[in-house]
């Protein structure tokens, strides 16, 4: 846990820095659109979406402020500021940004070692081994199914990325926080009409939810369970 003074200014930056995400990410789309030769993102980030950027971010900064220790904060913090803008890209132009991918590695592998030394990355290979299994399933039975992978590389990269993060058992509650996103997500599709058998949705919030959940869950137990 982290002091009041520090906890309340460092959530209401977050609040400041959330709501300015989806325009970076916006202009960040612009950038990528131009340089892959696709066409620009056709929606613009609204005020609503600016709010909710907002309002989570400072929800998710407060809870970490509480429940995470001091030296690991600034690093929980900055992972959901990478969670929004990731999850703004893929709403606006459908990709999840390889510069994002590397952010999150080197951010991730100094975590790693800094919270438990090099042999933790005999844990992160392991997570990546079981999120690669994992993965490659899902696509085979997808594909048999309906004839395509229905998981983007992206969207693979991006698990792989947090695997190595969370390293071993974190990725078990990673792998568990994601589908537990994924299930409240169909299941609210399906009872509001907007979700059918055969539709497809972006994946990375859920995955997102997945990697906060990993970051979060042990401090959870730890402090209030």
């Amino acid at each position: 846990m982290n002091g009041l003074i520090g906890s309340v200014i460092l959530t209401g930056m977050s609040c400041l820095i959330g709501y300015s995400i989806p325009d970076f990410s916006h202009s960040f789309a612009c950038y990528k659109s131009k340089q892959k030769g696709y066409p620009g993102p056709q929606i613009r980030p609204s005020l609503q979406w600016r709010g909710l950027s907002a309002l989570f971010t400072a929800s998710v900064t407060g809870m970490i402020c509480f429940l995470m220790p001091s030296d690991q904060t600034i690093f929980a913090v900055f992972i959901c500021y990478v969670a929004v803008f990731g999850i703004c890209m893929d709403r606006l132009i459908r990709i999840i940004a390889n510069e994002m991918l590397w952010v999150i590695l080197a951010a991730g592998l100094t975590y790693r070692i800094y919270s438990d030394g090099l042999r933790a990355l005999w844990g992160s290979a392991g997570a990546l081994l079981l999120v690669i299994v994992v993965f490659s399933m899902t696509m085979l039975f997808t594909y048999a199914r309906k004839g395509t992978a229905g998981v983007g590389m992206g969207d693979v990269k991006l698990a792989m990325v947090i695997a190595v993060t969370v390293g071993w058992p974190g990725v078990f509650y990673f792998l568990t926080g994601m589908a537990c996103a994924v299930g409240i997500y169909c299941l609210a599709g399906i009872k509001c009409g907007f979700l059918v058998r055969d539709s497809t949705f972006p994946m990375c919030g859920h995955i997102m939810a997945g990697f906060l959940t990993a970051l979060l869950w042990p401090y959870i137990l730890i402090n209030i369970l």
